[in-house]
């Protein structure tokens, strides 16, 4: 692992072709972002990116952990040594969004507008998702579906640290919205959870 000031002289160096990202061809763009891999690996090989933006405009840089808490600290201390550059903002591990939005993985489609849990907690966070027309045929699907949207709704490091158990119930005729709980709700429960707790 090379120091962090080496991956950010580097970085400084070069943060004007980032910012073109989303307005240069294909080609260019994956050598920009493999060259990009290669330098942050340089760093720590188990971490990864989502970069992007506008020219002109604030771009954003997430580093991510991909939810392994062995290197949380790994990406904090990355972010925490960052210079300030214009037109740049860096995050430590993928955060929280809000609204509803699609998730595809494989042939399955989730959409946190008819997505409802219910707790299921004996230590810490369990919690029991209903999905509507659920196929267990295609069950690794639905997790993985079911824990990207997770770690968006929760952000990289409530998922990994606050949910101790995920489990899938199919939304049938015995399921009703009034006896679960909206999924977007699920980082208001966490923080009452973990309040009621203390």
């Amino acid at each position: 692992m090379n120091n962090t000031k080496e991956f950010w002289n580097w970085f400084s160096q070069n943060a004007v072709k980032y910012e073109e990202l989303n307005v240069i061809d294909a080609e260019l763009r994956d050598t920009l972002l493999d060259d990009f891999e290669e330098h942050l690996h340089k760093y720590c090989e188990k971490i990864y990116f989502e970069i992007g933006g506008l020219p002109g405009e604030v771009n954003e840089l997430i580093i991510t952990a991909e939810g392994d808490v062995n290197y949380f600290n790994v990406v904090e201390n990355l972010i925490n040594d960052a210079p300030v550059i214009s037109n740049w903002l860096f995050i430590p591990l993928k955060p929280q969004v809000k609204g509803h939005f699609e998730t595809k993985w494989g042939d399955i489609k989730l959409n946190t507008e008819n997505l409802y849990f219910n707790p299921s907690n004996n230590s810490g966070v369990g919690i029991i998702v209903y999905i509507p027309k659920y196929n267990y045929e295609y069950e690794d699907d639905y997790f993985n579906g079911l824990f990207k949207m997770l770690d968006t709704v929760l952000g990289e490091k409530s998922f990994a640290l606050d949910v101790k158990k995920v489990a899938i119930k199919a939304n049938d005729n015995e399921f009703t919205e009034q006896n679960a709980i909206p999924i977007l709700k699920l980082p208001a429960y966490i923080n009452w959870y973990k309040t009621k707790g203390s």
